[in-house]
């Protein structure tokens, strides 16, 4: 059994191999940042190159240390080869975080593309079930491991920005179950982080008008949006030994916002 991902809770990340896709930016970041703390080895994939190093510039993780790689997640080549990569660099994959994903144009159902649409399934979907299958992979090779999906409180409810995104993301969810079901066998864990409205450039961009990020804050009963390194810290979590007996869930971090809807309340003598 992989000795990093899988021993007694209360066990630390240090010195295990960690990747994190999306790690350009947002949550990404925070979790490269996060398990740098940690004292873990991280590979950060992304994209482009350059907002890669940041990150890792960012987080003081040296070359010895943090590894940037760029891979596309909708190519399965592009996956494979960066889960390579990883193992050759650091002799094995203990743990994953997958946060690379994308919300797609929104609009009505009846003047949406056919083309926008596929372009959200092919990364929220196509590309977490890539990383799933050349992870799980590297982690067989190895004994074991723990691999994080990112799903969102769209995994849970409808958004009427984008269906499209709702149903990539009410997706991932499903996959991680079965995910988790097949792999238990073979010490791999596999568990959803599934953000509310988190402070990150893809929410600005996605509600830049004056007001809708405070709207958006409101939603949450805890009146605030999330920040990244609090749902960083539920997925390093879940990658790490202290969440050894956790696998099959998905966990939102969201602000209470899928407890259900508020209501007025009174005190009674």
């Amino acid at each position: 059994m992989n000795d990093h991902a899988n021993r007694a809770p209360g066990g630390e990340l240090k010195d295990a191999v960690v990747m994190v896709t999306g790690a350009g930016s947002g949550i990404g970041r925070a979790t490269v940042a996060a398990l740098a703390r940690a004292g873990a080895l991280v590979v950060a994939a992304g994209r482009r190159e350059r907002p890669l190093r940041e990150t890792l510039d960012l987080a003081a993780l040296g070359r010895a240390r943090g590894l940037a790689v760029t891979c596309d997640i909708t190519r399965e080549e592009s996956v494979s080869a960066a889960v390579d990569t990883a193992v050759s660099e650091f002799g094995r994959l203990d743990s994953a975080v997958n946060t690379a994903g994308t919300f797609g144009p929104t609009g009505l159902l009846p003047v949406s593309l056919q083309e926008d649409a596929a372009s959200v399934m092919t990364t929220n979907l196509m590309g977490m079930w890539l990383c799933l299958k050349h992870q799980s992979r590297a982690m067989i090779e190895t004994g074991g491991g723990a691999i994080v999906t990112t799903g969102s409180v769209a995994s849970f409810l409808g958004h009427s920005g984008s269906p499209m995104y709702a149903a990539t993301k009410h997706g991932v969810v499903g996959l991680t179950k079965a995910a988790a079901l097949q792999l238990a066998p073979h010490g791999i864990r596999v568990n959803a982080v599934c953000p509310g409205s988190t402070d990150t450039p893809m929410l600005r961009e996605l509600y830049p008008a004056e007001g809708q990020l405070t709207a958006r804050a409101r939603r949450a009963p805890l009146g605030r949006l999330g920040a990244p390194e609090e749902v960083a810290a539920a997925a390093v979590w879940l990658a790490s030994p202290a969440s050894s007996y956790v696998t099959g869930q998905a966990l939102a971090v969201d602000g209470g916002v899928t407890a259900g809807s508020a209501a007025p309340t009174r005190t009674t003598k």
